[in-house]
Order: structure tokens, then sequence, then C-alpha cells
């Protein structure tokens, strides 16, 4: 009997040992983490722009601790730098940093880069970040695109976030200040100055040839007046020796006057029609390579 006592004490070792190490190993606890997205545009969750409404949530696993309130630096547009609600829109591109105040005295927060402000409007049927316009005159804040059913009432200088026009007199916008989404009559909100853009192509001409050149200009293309300045026109000149040949405007209006040959050519009418510009040359026999240049400075 003696012999068998340390046998079976060995036996209920191992027993315990083999037990422990079948014992699957816990898992780490999960931190608490904060995250952000955007409240339209396909609740992206990075790529953020300037004005684009964010929600901001707070999650910990535990369920020990939840937000008390959440705190953007630099403030959101029209909303103090804390709210309980965490919703908000960035004021401009660079970093923001969002914290999120803790029942139990804590903070935990991130930090994320913006990009600048969207200035086109999108079409209503995509994810196109927002663009923040500024309302104009006192109108209402409306339920559908037909302006019926009011919400509530905007005054000049209040800031909403613009998605898409919904049709010819109506915006669909996002008030910064209340955090709610609406219809607003489009004459009655402005979006940021755009700076104007060149557009321009160049074409090598060939001798003895009769052609119209065209310069394809966006949907939407305003031309850009500055004192001084020639919103559209044409250069012709020898070589790449831009600016040492000749040029002038073009006007809306058809032109067919023929100017002045340059090394055998002669810019004999011009138009702007559909968006394009149209340049009709002549040339006879060059006595050098000649280009054209058609250029044109504004907005869309």
């Amino acid at each position: 009997m003696s012999r068998l006592v340390p046998r079976r004490l060995a036996l209920g070792t191992a027993a315990v040992a083999c037990a422990a190490l079948a014992l699957p190993a816990a898992a780490p606890a999960q931190a608490p983490s904060i995250s952000v997205h955007a409240l339209f545009s396909g609740g992206r969750t990075s790529n953020f722009t300037a004005g684009t409404p964010l929600g901001v949530q707070y999650n910990d696993p535990s369920g020990q601790t939840r937000e008390q309130q959440v705190c953007w630096s630099p403030a959101p547009i029209a909303q103090p730098s804390c709210t309980p609600t965490g919703t908000g829109a960035p004021a401009k591109a660079g970093t923001q940093k969002i914290t999120v105040q803790l029942t139990n005295g804590q903070s935990v927060s991130t930090s994320f880069q913006v990009g600048a402000a969207a200035t086109q409007l999108g079409n209503g049927t995509s994810n196109a970040p927002p663009v923040p316009y500024t309302v104009t005159c006192s109108d209402e804040l409306y339920a559908n695109a037909g302006q019926k059913d009011p919400i509530s009432l905007l005054s000049p200088g209040d800031q909403v976030a613009a998605y898409y026009k919904a049709n010819s007199s109506t915006l669909q916008v996002y008030n910064y200040a209340t955090n709610v989404a609406g219809f607003i009559a489009s004459n009655c909100a402005t979006g940021p100055a755009q700076k104007p853009r060149q557009f321009s192509d160049t074409f090598r001409l060939k001798s003895n040839q009769t052609k119209t050149y065209r310069l394809s200009l966006p949907s939407g293309f305003k031309p850009y007046s500055a004192k001084g300045s020639t919103p559209i026109g044409w250069q012709l000149y020898p070589g790449h020796q831009y600016g040492s040949g000749t040029g002038d405007s073009i006007s809306s209006k058809p032109s067919t006057f023929a100017h002045r040959p340059l090394l055998g050519a002669t810019v004999i009418g011009t138009s702007i029609s559909n968006n394009k510009v149209n340049v009709r040359v002549r040339t006879t026999k060059l006595e050098r390579p000649v280009t054209l240049s058609i250029s044109a400075i504004g907005t869309t």
C-alpha cells in the first residue's frame, strides 16, 4: 500500500498539470477607442475635408466608462469647443484633435488630418463632401425639395453644408448650428469664392492648311475679368517662343476679322460655343515652325 501512494499522487499531479495546459489563454482586455465617421457622404471614416459634418463615437468594451462630453481643437463650425453629442464639422484644414471626457474623470483623444474644404457641389448621386455655404437672407429650412414643411428659420450669416442642387431653385443642406438637414432656396446662400484657373492648349501648325482649332472648357466656366487681363485669347508664335509673336482676345461674339499674318499663319476667325473656344487659322508655306496657343482663365 505504501508503494501505491506516491504513484497515485504522481498521477494526480500529472492530471492537474494537463488540465492547466488545456485551459485557453485569457484574451487581453480591449482598450477604449474613439471612431469618427462622416454623417453623410457614405459614412466615410477617413479623408475628411473641412466643413464635413462628423459623428464621434466612444466605445469601451468593458462597459465601465462612458462619455460625458466631446471636445474639439480647433472648435467645430458654429458649435462650442465641447458638446455632449460629439457632432461637429472641422472648421479648417490641418490637424483636428478630438478628446472624449469620461464620467470617471479621465479622457481619451484622437487626431486626424483634414483636407481643404470642397468647392464643387455634388450631383446628389455620389458621396461627394459638402461645400461650406453662408446664408445670405432670411429663409426657412424645409423638410423637402419642394420647399414645403418648414423646420426652422435661417438668418443671414448662418453657416450650412451644401451637398447638391436638388432642383433649379433648391439646395440640400445641413445646418451646422442645429445639426439638422433640410432644403433651402439656392438664391439665399452663397459658396466660397473660387480661385480662377487657367485652361490652355497648344497646336503645331502645318503649311498650306485652313483648319479650326478648339479648346474645350469645363461646364459652368465663367471668364475671370480683371483690369488689364485677357480672360480668353489666342497667340501665334515661332516654335516654343511663347509671347514673342502676335495675339488677341476672343469675345463671345463670332469674329471673322483676318489678323496680320505671322511667318505664313493667319487667324481668320474666332468664336465660343458649347463650352469650346474655336480659332480658325489659314497657313501658306510656313517660313519657320509656328505654334498656336489658346487659353482661358476663369472659374467653374
